[in-house]
């Protein structure tokens, strides 16, 4: 009986050092996970959710194309968790869409399921994942970086020498 406890109050300070080892090794992994995530939410900005043509390349604002032009993010005062449902629900009766895949029918929105809302404008069906990459990107590259450098310019369109950036410091 003296063995068991003795191997058992041995093997916790083997355990804890383990469990602290490996939560060290992921806070490291942390920042290239988010710069991942983030950069996965560029290509949802651009490629999936479209959301460029109405805010803009870099979420300024104003004229970005043939759509109505929408507000800038770079100075919005909404919280991510407001700006996330407003991304999945999209404002009815604007041409704000909703882009979350099964919105109002399977996920809640403002206070309602099981029905569209009235107004409420269909938009890119973005898998939750998809939301969350584009909400890293938001919250990293775009709310609240009011001066668009040209590092930002260039992460964007991926050339150093891209003609739309040299205008950009």
């Amino acid at each position: 009986m003296s063995d068991t406890r003795q191997h058992r109050s041995s093997s916790r300070p083997v355990v804890a050092r383990l469990l602290l080892a490996a939560t060290a090794s992921l806070s490291l992994f942390a920042p290239a996970f988010a710069q991942d995530l983030a950069a996965d939410g560029l290509k949802v900005w651009k490629e999936r959710g479209g959301c460029f043509n109405c805010h803009g390349d870099f979420g300024q604002g104003g004229e970005g194309g043939h759509f109505p032009a929408g507000p800038s993010l770079r100075a919005s005062q909404l919280d991510p968790d407001s700006m996330r449902e407003m991304i999945a629900c999209g404002i009815p009766g604007t041409p704000m869409p909703y882009n979350l895949k099964g919105a109002y029918i399977d996920t809640e929105c403002y206070g309602e399921k099981g029905a569209v809302l009235e107004g409420a404008v269909p938009g890119a069906s973005l898998e939750p994942a998809e939301l969350d990459a584009l909400m890293a990107y938001l919250g990293e590259k775009v709310v609240g970086k009011r001066r668009i450098t040209k590092a930002e310019c260039v992460e964007y369109y991926g050339d150093p020498n891209a003609v739309a950036c040299a205008d950009y410091r």
